[in-house]
């Protein structure tokens, strides 16, 4: 007997072990480390496990790869830009996509003669993978689901929601046949079009979540059984969408936010600005224990330096200060103004970052604000 259940512990230690090795939410998580280290300038470092992660899984995203040939141009390892731009081209990428600046060094560098040969053939390699008649018919899902949305009707319509469960319904039935659709990885304008599909999905049924009574309808009894959020979330461990796609769709007119909202906290006693979610501190662990559980980067102190590629990097703290002391209106609201107009002005002089070029996620313009060591 304990011969037969030492065996079984170590079928499921190797069977978990297997599993974790292909789970992409540790792809993921890697990732967003090498996110960190190219908002820290630490190109070589973020190239090399850029490197490491291709090598451990099979599956990888353009934006990764992308990032991780910026990184090679960066460090003048052209060689390695080669390779990743030919995995770009099977990925998507046209010549016209190469064409901007931050691909310059390659373009002047030996290696683009190489590549200038060998982009024909990869291109048609990579044509030869798209599954036309599938992409034609999401394009049709996708075109009906415009067209209820046009008629500004909104959720909680039995006619609104009827037709989007039926569009619904036939991405299930396409999905069990096909799968997900494979140019999720790629560069390509589907993929918006795929999402929408799902988070107009996700924003009825959250929308019945909102409105207690709606839960008995018919309707969004078929909703549950379509079980999207399983399916995708499965998805996603798999490594054929993203962590961000998940948890966009899913959330979706879902009020509780199980992944947070991003803010900012605007420090100004020591002058620095970070992540933040205005929570207590054990709703924000709670937070950022779904965002890890899905592979999104934490929103805290220790990621903040992902801010480095916007214009919050040079946060205009003494001119504020010193323009508050000259504000005599006792009215809040007359120290905001002074704060955003310089806010405003530091946003319109820095339009841009030397990182503009790397996919590091979409931080850079967090709307909500918290203020901390100034009184207003």
């Amino acid at each position: 007997m304990k011969k037969i259940v030492y065996l079984i512990l170590i079928v499921c230690y190797f069977y978990n072990n297997s599993y974790s090795e292909n789970n992409y939410i540790t792809y993921h998580k890697k990732c967003n480390t090498a996110k960190l280290l190219i908002s820290n300038y630490q190109f070589d470092e973020a190239l090399n496990l850029y490197s490491q992660i291709f090598k451990e899984y099979e599956k990888g995203f353009y934006k990764d790869i992308h990032n991780a040939c910026l990184c090679a141009i960066r460090c003048k390892k052209f060689d390695s830009a080669l390779e990743l731009a030919e995995k770009l081209v099977l990925h998507g990428y046209s010549k016209e996509d190469f064409e901007s600046s931050a691909f310059l060094d390659l373009r002047n560098s030996n290696e683009w003669k190489s590549f200038n040969k060998k982009f024909p053939k990869l291109q048609k390699q990579y044509n030869s993978t798209l599954n036309i008649d599938l992409r034609r018919k999401y394009y049709q899902i996708f075109l009906k689901d415009q067209n209820i949305v046009s008629t500004g009707k909104g959720y909680g319509t039995n006619e609104n929601d009827g037709n989007m469960i039926q569009l619904s319904q036939k991405l299930y039935d396409d999905y069990i046949i096909n799968g997900i659709p494979d140019f999720l990885h790629n560069k390509d304008t589907m993929n918006l079009k795929y999402f929408i599909l799902h988070r107009h999905f996700f924003g009825l049924k959250n929308n019945a979540k909102n409105i207690v009574k709606n839960v008995k309808d018919t309707i969004y009894q078929i909703a549950n059984k379509l079980n999207w959020r399983s399916l995708l979330f499965e998805e996603l461990k798999k490594g054929n969408i993203e962590p961000q796609f998940f948890a966009d769709a899913v959330t979706y007119n879902d009020k509780k936010r199980p992944f947070g909202k991003p803010a900012l906290k605007i420090d100004f006693e020591n002058e620095k600005v970070s992540l933040y979610m205005n929570l207590k501190p054990d709703e924000i662990n709670l937070k950022n224990e779904n965002r890890a559980a899905i592979g999104l980067l934490q929103l805290n102190e220790n990621n903040s330096d992902i801010l480095k590629n916007s214009w919050y990097i040079k946060y205009p703290f003494q001119k504020i200060k010193d323009s508050l002391k000259l504000v005599t209106d006792p009215n809040p609201m007359a120290k905001l103004k002074v704060i955003r107009k310089f806010e405003a002005d530091v946003r319109k002089g820095n339009p841009t970052s030397d990182l503009d070029d790397f996919y590091l996620g979409s931080l850079g313009e967090i709307k909500e604000t918290h203020f901390f060591g100034l009184r207003l």
